[in-house]
């Protein structure tokens, strides 16, 4: 006894045409998220650079018992008002004479570390142009400070905060709260 049997191998067009519709569909839905969720992480790690520099400048201070200060610096050799999104630079302000002012890298400091621009877009402002911290590892500036970074797109739920308080410390804040 013999069974003719057909083995069907591969698909028809119709199927493959229906699964590349479906895909598409999918894919149309969910691509605006998808963005959303990468403009997200950019800022995240953005805003985690920052508060890595808060932190170093801080510790730098109680390491060395002398003032450290950052600022705003597209060159990485000098600051600069109000270029927080160019890149900024943490230094050691040995003969003390940065704090308070728009903030000079001068020949007795020591610049520790440069930290590029941000990039993606992506606008950084600061309630100061000079951040300082002194030996004992409080904020030298005085006050609570923030430091606000928005996404290129100027989404405002991807929008993060740094808020400094005169304890030195930073804290983040997400969203439409900053």
């Amino acid at each position: 006894m013999r069974i003719n049997v057909r083995k069907i191998k591969g698909m028809t067009l119709i199927e493959l045409l229906f699964v590349v519709a479906i895909l598409g569909t999918l894919l149309a839905l969910a691509l605006p998220n998808f963005s959303d969720t990468i403009e997200a992480a950019n800022t995240n790690s953005q805003v985690k650079v920052m508060l890595t520099t808060l932190n170093l400048a801080r510790s730098e201070a109680i390491r060395r018992g002398a003032d450290v200060s950052i600022c705003a610096s597209d060159d990485g050799a000098d600051c600069d008002q109000n270029a927080w999104a160019d890149g900024w630079i943490v230094f050691a302000d040995n003969n003390g004479d940065a704090n308070g002012s728009s903030g000079s890298v001068d020949g007795g400091d020591e610049v520790i570390r440069v930290f590029d621009s941000l990039g993606a877009g992506s606008t950084a402002t600061f309630t100061v142009d000079l951040m300082s911290y002194n030996s004992m590892g409080f904020s030298a500036t005085g006050g609570t400070q923030q430091f606000t970074l928005t996404p290129g797109s100027g989404n405002v739920t991807n929008r993060r905060c740094i808020e400094i308080g005169p304890s030195g410390r930073g804290r983040r804040i997400e969203g439409t709260d900053c």
